[in-house]
């Protein structure tokens, strides 16, 4: 692959981040565990780190208390 220079990787990561935003306000998305396992991994790979302080964390957790978990190791 050739080498991108930085103005294109910053319009592609704010377009990334863009496209999280809009799917995270989308209700049927924010249902989604694959999409908020994109999420995650986004907020992981650039380690953004929420604090119990950053705004709507508390409804976050009270939601995600309510999320089964799933074991995806045993589909075949």
């Amino acid at each position: 692959m050739g080498k991108v220079d930085q103005e294109t990787l910053d319009t592609l990561a704010e377009l990334e981040v863009e496209a999280l935003l809009e799917g995270m306000n989308d209700p049927s998305n924010r249902g989604n565990p694959a999409f908020l396992g994109a999420v995650r991994r986004f907020l992981k790979d650039n380690k953004l780190i929420t604090q119990p302080e950053t705004p709507g964390m508390a409804a976050v957790k009270k939601r995600t208390e309510e999320v089964p978990e799933f074991d995806f190791g045993t589909c075949n």
